[in-house]
């Protein structure tokens, strides 16, 4: 089986993913508490994160902890370069990269600018 590529994204309906200010929280905001379970079954569903260098660094301004330190990670970036703990920095083309990819990976492409 080929690698499956799913995108899943909160957007506002005029497809606003971040604010202006870079802020990346979901527009209109949430109710409840938790994720609602909006974003556990996805999460669970996946093994490979592909994500832009300023989702990443976001990330790190969010979380206590990595939340992707289970899955393969893979940052693309322009200056970062080698590895950090739990990903692999990425330079060059994401289609040129996804299609090396070998194995049944479930692939969530989260926050690539290229």
């Amino acid at each position: 089986m080929k690698e499956h590529i799913a995108m899943y994204i909160a957007t506002s309906l005029d497809v606003s993913i971040a604010r202006e200010d870079g802020s990346i929280d979901c527009p209109g905001g949430t109710e409840g508490e938790g994720d609602n379970g909006w974003y556990g079954d996805f999460h669970n569903s996946i093994d490979t994160v592909i994500m832009g260098n300023k989702t990443y660094q976001k990330i790190h301004t969010l979380e206590e902890e990595f939340p992707y330190q289970y899955k393969a990670c893979h940052v693309f970036s322009i200056s970062a370069k080698g590895k950090e703990e739990y990903v692999e920095f990425v330079n060059e083309d994401v289609g040129d990269f996804i299609g090396r990819l070998t194995g049944d990976s479930r692939i969530w492409l989260a926050g690539v600018q290229n």
